[in-house]
């Protein structure tokens, strides 16, 4: 059968109204859960890597279960993916960072500025968000931060909106996380550290994995 994907869809909104619309009930979280699969297997070649024979083998053996359980095998092996193609950025990025310890601080408060010193230079989101909290305080910025958004993004789309309302709610976090001196959950200082070279629909579910990773931890720490 030929299934479409995200990448026909003009933007995330348009392939759910699809999904919705088109795809059975019962069939929905197997089909989005497939559009992730295919944004990772894009991805791959976009860095130019060949498929992992392993990911494709399992591939072919989810392929012949049944709902529940070919579900769950997907999301679990779209996971792996995404730690793949993560441990891929952070090798090929790993001999710059090296050099100047980006990744061996001497507390988590130093990673942690450290992670949001890099948010600044390579994410354009963050710098937004890092740019305005400047303006407002030495009160160059006179709009509050949606009006901020739209002058300097312009003509941008619903999802990069959402994706710097997302960097500034990490930021935030970030900052409790540094002034409580708190190590960061694992994985999760890799995950923010590559969230903008994700594309399409994939980064914003990434993002929001990430946010909820360090909510439900300070919250762990509050409640302990």
């Amino acid at each position: 059968m030929t299934r479409k994907t995200p990448s026909d869809f003009r933007s995330h909104d348009d392939w759910l109204l699809h999904v919705h619309r088109e795809i059975p009930v019962s069939e929905q979280p197997y089909a989005l859960a497939f559009g992730r699969t295919e944004l990772f297997r894009g991805f791959y070649r976009v860095q130019g890597l060949g498929f992992p024979s392993k990911f494709a083998k399992e591939l072919e053996r989810i392929e012949m279960l049944h709902d529940p359980e070919r579900t769950a095998a997907l999301e679990a092996l779209n996971d792996e993916m995404f730690r793949s193609l993560t441990g891929h950025l952070l090798d090929w990025e790993r001999p710059r960072i090296s050099e100047d310890d980006a990744l061996r601080p001497a507390s988590p408060r130093e990673r942690i500025r450290q992670l949001r010193s890099h948010l600044a230079q390579k994410n354009s989101y963050f710098a937004l968000w890092v740019a305005y909290k400047k303006g407002v305080n030495d009160h160059s910025v006179a709009e509050d931060w949606d009006e901020y958004l739209l002058q300097e993004l312009r003509a941008v789309s619903a999802e990069e909106i959402t994706f710097a309302h997302a960097m500034a709610e990490l930021d935030k976090l970030l900052t409790l996380f540094h002034d409580e001196n708190r190590a960061l959950p694992g994985l999760s200082f890799e995950r923010v550290w590559f969230l903008d070279h994700i594309r399409g629909p994939e980064r914003m579910a990434q993002t929001r994995a990430v946010l909820g990773m360090l909510t439900a931890e300070l919250v762990a720490c509050t409640s302990a």
